[in-house]
């Protein structure tokens, strides 16, 4: 143990100790700041009395703890609440210590998350988010948990979005964060959707914010949009991290806060003292911190509860299938025979369950066991006019076996290759052995086919 002395000389109390190495020094300020505070608090120097008597020496004791000394003032001048909350802060330290080794162990991969966000790896020793962990751990598992559940269907494909556009997987937790992935989320402030946009925001993404349609809450568009803003906040801030706090506080907050602290040093910018950035932005940063950890830890822990978890939040295979303006919601579930108010939850983003007219083509989700329905019973515009143009009336199901093409299959059953590709909606000419086709054919092709 070793001391420092003030310049001032005897007269006056030492004002720091410090305590073994760096690390046990840091870790005594940080871990114990409130045991310290308290000590500081207790302590009574009446500086009046001070000028009429002689200054009390100070004592020297020998700590039991090693063979080094340090300087106190006089005993009497701690009360003994002081000295009950100094040594409770020193029997306090190794649990300290404890706490800090548990969290790295517990969420290894907080190195790599950090570093995707530009942020340095020692901020996991940081005091504030030590604490905010070990107060919010299992509130934000439980977050965690109901978030991937709801949002099993559109976690895959943000993460592919998110990378095929340069940007790292890990913002799907800034989405999570936002909304919790519940479709429908607004803000008292009037932000909507799973990226929770303002309008003005939406709209300078080129969304459609109208009576007819918010894409605001359409899981592509929105992220396809928020994918935009976020590289744009990166142009202008240059770090990852600062592209989070820009998001949740607004891009000229954010520029003031940097100007006032002089740097935009993350540990400076997070201080709780200076209060540089909202305590909301602070909060809302170790928030996708922490479940960014969590969340890479579950992907790859062999813990049984972590397994459950990857087996409940598996997503449901629905898929995204085009449909024209002037088609309803309520129409799709009755033809794909599903439950109209599921088809809904899915598709937050069609307001009035109907879209317009002039709207063009668009996508929604279905359930994948859905699939066989659509492709059987919707018909869009321009199928419509082929059917009618070509007499076709029926639509039958051929299972693909290893040889067919477009071409053999049309000529088998009189039809032609593009009416199979806009059937079936195919992006490519080849075939997959045992998929299924949907073959439009005429009423004399349907009673062949029928008394084979």
């Amino acid at each position: 143990m070793g001391r420092e002395e003030s310049a001032a000389g005897r007269g006056k109390v030492a004002r720091s100790v410090a305590f073994g190495d760096g690390i046990g020094q840091w870790t005594l300020e940080a871990g114990l700041q409130p045991c310290i505070a308290g000590l500081k608090s207790r302590f009574h120097f009446n500086r009046s009395v001070a000028k009429q008597r002689k200054p009390k020496p100070f004592t020297i004791h020998h700590s039991p703890f090693t063979k080094n000394r340090f300087l106190t003032p006089h005993s009497s001048l701690l009360t003994r609440k002081s000295r009950r909350l100094f040594l409770f802060g020193l029997f306090a330290l190794p649990a300290w210590l404890d706490a800090l080794s548990i969290i790295e162990s517990k969420f290894p991969s907080y190195s790599y998350v950090f570093k995707e966000f530009d942020i340095d790896p020692g901020y996991i020793r940081n005091p504030s988010f030590v604490n905010f962990i070990l107060k919010n751990e299992a509130r934000y598992r439980r977050f965690y948990e109901n978030s991937t559940k709801r949002g099993k269907a559109y976690i895959p494909l943000f993460k592919d979005l998110l990378s095929s556009g340069g940007l790292s997987h890990l913002f799907v937790y800034m989405s999570m964060t936002e909304s919790g992935f519940q479709s429908y989320a607004k803000s008292k402030k009037n932000a909507a959707g799973l990226w929770q946009f303002m309008a003005a925001t939406a709209k300078r993404f080129k969304l459609q914010v109208d009576k007819n349609k918010d894409e605001r809450y359409d899981p592509v568009a929105s992220t396809k949009a928020a994918m935009q803003y976020i590289q744009s906040l990166y142009k202008m801030f240059g770090k990852w991290y600062l592209v989070m706090m820009a998001y949740n506080c607004g891009e000229g907050r954010l520029q003031r806060a940097i100007k006032k602290a002089g740097t935009d040093d993350f540990a400076v910018l997070m201080d709780d003292r200076r209060k540089w950035i909202p305590e909301e932005t602070r909060n809302y940063l170790r928030k996708i911190l922490l479940l960014s950890m969590m969340g890479e830890k579950i992907q790859t822990s062999p813990k049984a509860e972590d397994r459950k978890l990857r087996q409940e939040i598996l997503p449901d295979t629905e898929v995204l299938v085009n449909i024209y303006g002037g088609t309803s919601l309520e129409e799709m579930a009755r033809l794909l025979r599903m439950n109209v108010g599921r088809l809904h939850q899915l598709n937050p983003q069609v307001r009035g369950g109907e879209l317009a007219r002039d709207l063009g083509m668009t996508q929604i989700f279905i359930p994948s066991d859905r699939l066989a329905y659509y492709r059987a019973f919707y018909r869009p515009p321009m199928l419509r006019e082929i059917y009618r143009e070509k007499g076709y009336s029926h639509l039958i199901a051929h299972v693909v076996r290893k040889g067919d093409t477009l071409k053999s299959v049309a000529r088998k059953y009189h039809t032609t290759p593009l009416d199979l590709i806009v059937a079936n909606q195919l992006s490519r000419a080849q075939l997959r052995v045992g998929s299924v086709l949907m073959i439009p054919v005429t009423d004399e092709i349907y009673e062949r086919i029928r008394r084979y």
